[in-house]
């Protein structure tokens, strides 16, 4: 019984030295630098690791920052051109010409399968609603262009919607993009 005793506190501290270090294997992940976001059309935002306690609340304005509505800043790796028709009748044909344009030193992957899916309101036949990219009217590392060919059949601001896939690439990544694509055509 008097062995027992003296080695009961010296396996306990044993115990509570493990159970410490593997504490500290954990480590305080708030001292740690953010995981980067993946590539890709929207950002993936790496976890907030701060305790609760030290986030803002997002319910009250913040003294020093301004927000601003829009897509996201720091994705300056292509831009999108939408250019419909000016003038369309009913009865007649009108395209849309929808652009992507990476910006250096980004350029477009064209071994991606790069396409088109577009949306058309009611009183608007698409001539081919799925474009890909032998359907696309310029595909080179400077750009992507497509014409998006309807015939307007009644009269109104006629809303389309689609998705454009694509991926740009610079020398050591290449990022896929899925990007939204919303437009209105005046038809007369």
């Amino acid at each position: 019984m008097m062995r027992t005793m003296k080695t009961r506190p010296v396996f306990l501290a044993i115990l509570a030295a493990f159970a410490l270090g593997a504490a500290a294997c954990d480590g305080d992940k708030s001292a740690q630098p953010p995981a980067k976001a993946p590539a890709g059309d929207k950002a993936v935002a790496a976890a907030d690791t701060k305790p609760a306690a030290d986030k803002p609340d997002a319910t009250k304005p913040a003294d020093k920052v301004k927000v601003v509505e829009g897509g996201d800043p720091a994705d300056d790796r292509f831009t999108v051109n939408i250019e419909p028709p000016s003038d369309v009748g009913v009865g007649n044909d009108g395209k849309v010409k929808i652009t992507v344009v990476p910006k250096a030193p980004w350029h477009m992957n064209l071994d991606y399968p790069t396409a088109l899916d577009i949306n058309a309101p009611s009183g608007i036949k698409l001539t081919k609603s799925n474009l890909k990219k032998g359907d696309a009217d310029k595909l080179d590392e400077n750009s992507a262009e497509f014409g998006v060919a309807f015939t307007a059949e009644a009269a109104g601001d006629k809303e389309f919607t689609g998705e454009f896939r694509f991926a740009v690439c610079q020398d050591d990544a290449c990022a896929p993009v899925k990007h939204d694509v919303n437009f209105k055509v005046a038809v007369k």
